[in-house]
């Protein structure tokens, strides 16, 4: 089961934190449900979500939505287009909008994945860069397992890279893993990467 399911979904409400925290009857769920797809598309479109950690999107009387930032830069740039952010997301819901911006330390899988998307390229050897990075990191984390798989280094046949340092335990619900998959388009194909980290010392966020 563990190796076979989406770690975030396996541990929602344990170890893992909801981030869409919203209630509503059958009358105006479909509402709420539309609203919150639209908010994240958004973000996706005009933001990229490589620039962002998390979002948290409370829907009650008002709309409040918590962005997670890694680095201070990108709340500064954020904050630039916030006033066009809010008129498009408050004709959608028609609500009175709040937006929160936390700033997060923390090493995160997405982050990493993006640290090691950027240096891929079709000479270079992937486990090399991939070894690289997490060696880096080594100290923010218990354990960390990145793979890489696709047409790696321009081949003609489509292959498995990996590296793990660490323990990965996915089958303990209470541990807390970060897990995080992206696809990127290169010349001869698409490359998928997923990243697992894992942490002992987990605070929930509020």
């Amino acid at each position: 089961m563990g190796k076979k399911i989406n770690p975030i979904f396996f541990r929602l409400g344990k170890s893992t934190q909801y981030h869409s925290l919203w209630f509503s009857n059958k009358k105006q769920y479909f509402k709420n449900l539309k609203a919150d797809i639209l908010i994240k598309e958004i973000f996706k479109k005009n933001f990229f979500f490589n620039n962002i950690n998390d979002i948290d999107i409370i829907i009650s009387n008002l709309l409040k939505i918590n962005i997670y930032f890694t680095e201070l830069s990108k709340i500064e740039d954020f904050v630039e287009y916030i006033d066009s952010l809010i008129i498009e997301i408050s004709k959608i819901l028609k609500k009175n909008i709040i937006i929160n911006f936390i700033l997060e330390e923390d090493i995160n899988s997405k982050n990493l994945t993006f640290l090691i998307l950027n240096q891929i390229n079709n000479k270079s050897s992937v486990k090399r860069i991939i070894k690289k990075e997490v060696l880096k990191l080594i100290s923010k984390f218990n354990g960390c397992k990145v793979q890489v798989s696709g047409r790696l280094e321009g081949v003609d046949i489509a292959r498995k890279e990996w590296y793990l340092f660490g323990s990965i335990p996915l089958h303990t619900i209470r541990n807390n893993i970060d897990y995080f998959f992206y696809e990127i388009i290169t010349q001869y194909g698409v490359l998928g990467i997923k990243t697992w980290i894992f942490k002992k010392n987990y605070e929930t966020k509020t």
